[in-house]
């Protein structure tokens, strides 16, 4: 596959799985598509999925949106 702009994806969190999904709920209010990585297995077996179970669970989104997701999740974070 060719790699674009529209094509690349980045991780733009890394957390506890109750976290992961209000950044993902987070980013779909802004309209934003995210896709969360290892919510079962961060879940029910962390360790498996990161070293010693630590933010077992990503939000992986379209590069083209990382500025205003980033921005959203510092807000996001700074309020919790």
């Amino acid at each position: 596959m060719i790699r674009t702009p529209d094509r690349e994806t980045v991780v733009v969190f890394r957390g506890h799985p109750m976290k992961a999904e209000m950044v993902h709920e987070l980013l779909k209010g802004h309209e934003i598509i995210s896709f969360i990585n290892n919510e079962l297995m961060g879940s029910i077996a962390p360790w498996q999925v990161s070293a010693g179970g630590f933010q077992p669970v990503e939000i992986v989104i379209n590069k083209r949106d990382e500025p205003k997701a980033i921005s959203l999740i510092e807000e996001f974070q700074s309020a919790t």
